[in-house]
């Protein structure tokens, strides 16, 4: 039952942080990229962005549903925004809100539930419906159609930007959920993204990361080295990064545009979860162990010493000591420079969640600290490859460290560079903690 009292109590409490709001987001690139546009159009509408450990008049929870951990921690968030202002409006979005709105609206604190679908519309949604009685619900299924309304255009932080060029999935790995929480895979046309992407150079970003929930299935006009194509077109002194990619879209004809530019980082970090043929299949996924050392043969071919990196899940179910095993060679052999081990967790309403041979937590613990202890090495070893080498960094904040084009976060010798400098660093000195370079302007 809602307490007649609750609005009266709650316009006393925002005497002093009316018009405020705080952000947390879980997940992918894709979500902190929704919620920097969202951020910047509460903004607009004259709202003050603060931390989210401040006291708030609104939290925003920007949810991810991949596993059953993460809807905990969205309801772990949901309840310290209310305990750090218990007057505070609280909206919950993303894709635990849009797979599982009901649950959603009866954690205690939340006052509206907003799906996917209206992401964009959400400071709409809060300046204009009130939740009087109880949870505003505003869920929808996901469009099945090809069209994509519009980008979410905006800097993550003060140095690298990103441009959503792409949204949706067209796979049901037999783990993921991902595909009924975005819908299907939809992009945005071409001389969009390319407007957009003359607009964050315009702002002087020297690197555009190129975001989506799966790239590799752009399509709008072309496909993704087409796009590629047309914007590395554009005048300016920036480069442009690719997020992960399923391996069965590293093809020849992305391979080839990217050699053929300097705007295009020596860096693909591919979509594995596993390298083990028997684990491949019953995840449902498009590529085997024969395609990883094609793919990686090459990228190497084409783009020599380039980065290669991946994301690796431990413990799904059927994987057995052997298939590990089998999986940690494959990982050793192939050309890696880091990978980012997940242990497997389950996510009801996907079918791996009702696999009968589900793997102990201890095991899955023991594995994924096998693979993070290997991805370790792997990287020490490429960053040594780095040694004597000129890349070129873009200055992050604190003008102390800078990215190289490799993915390789590298402290710089000089504090006088200006954020978001783009300069050529020899690299001469590596060790297990970090990679040191000398400034060559």
């Amino acid at each position: 039952m809602v307490d007649p009292n609750r609005q009266s109590r709650y316009n006393r409490g925002m005497q002093n942080v009316s018009e405020t709001v705080a952000f947390y987001t879980l997940g992918c690139k894709t979500n902190q990229l929704e919620s920097s546009a969202i951020a910047d159009e509460f903004k607009h509408r004259g709202w003050r962005v603060v931390p989210f450990t401040d006291a708030a008049s609104l939290y925003v929870v920007n949810t991810c549903t991949v596993t059953e951990d993460g809807d905990r921690e969205s309801r772990r968030m949901i309840r310290k925004a209310k305990r750090q202002n218990p007057w505070a409006r609280v909206a919950v979005t993303g894709c635990y809100a849009q797979v599982a709105p009901d649950a959603v609206a009866q954690v205690e604190g939340v006052n509206y539930v907003i799906g996917n679908n209206y992401k964009q519309d959400i400071v709409n949604i809060i300046e204009t419906v009130p939740p009087e009685n109880g949870p505003v619900i505003k869920v929808s299924e996901m469009d099945k159609s090809r069209v994509m309304a519009g980008a979410s255009l905006s800097a993550i932080d003060r140095t690298r930007a990103s441009l959503k060029i792409q949204d949706g999935c067209d796979f049901k790995c037999t783990y993921c959920i991902i595909w009924v929480a975005r819908g299907p895979s939809r992009s945005l046309p071409m001389p969009l993204l390319k407007e957009q992407l003359a607009d964050l150079v315009g702002q002087g970003h020297h690197e555009i990361v190129l975001t989506g929930i799966n790239i590799g299935q752009y399509q709008n006009g072309g496909d993704l080295a087409a796009l590629l194509k047309e914007l590395i077109t554009l005048p300016g002194e920036f480069r442009l990064r690719l997020s992960s990619l399923d391996p069965a879209e590293v093809t020849d004809g992305l391979l080839n545009i990217a050699a053929s530019s300097e705007k295009i980082c020596p860096y693909f970090h591919l979509s594995l979860q596993s390298a083990e043929d028997f684990i491949l299949k019953r995840m449902a996924r498009r590529h085997r162990v024969s395609d990883l050392y094609r793919v990686c043969e090459s990228i190497q071919k084409q783009l020599p010493g380039a980065s290669i990196g991946a994301d690796i899940i431990s413990g799904f179910p059927g994987e057995t000591d052997a298939r590990f095993d089998a999986t940690y060679g494959v990982l050793s052999d192939l050309p890696l420079s880091y990978f980012h081990a997940f242990t497997y967790s389950k996510r009801q309403e996907t079918p791996a969640a009702e696999f009968p041979d589900q793997v102990s937590d201890t095991a899955k613990k023991a594995r994924t600290q096998a693979l993070i202890d290997l991805s370790q090495e792997k990287n020490f070893n490429f960053r040594k490859n780095q040694l004597g080498k000129t890349v070129q960094v873009v200055v992050e904040n604190g003008q102390t460290h800078g990215m190289s084009e490799y993915l390789i976060k590298v402290d710089l010798d000089r504090l006088d560079l200006e954020r978001n400098m783009l300069v050529p660093v020899e690299i001469n000195q590596v060790s297990r903690e970090n990679t040191q370079g000398r400034v060559l302007v």
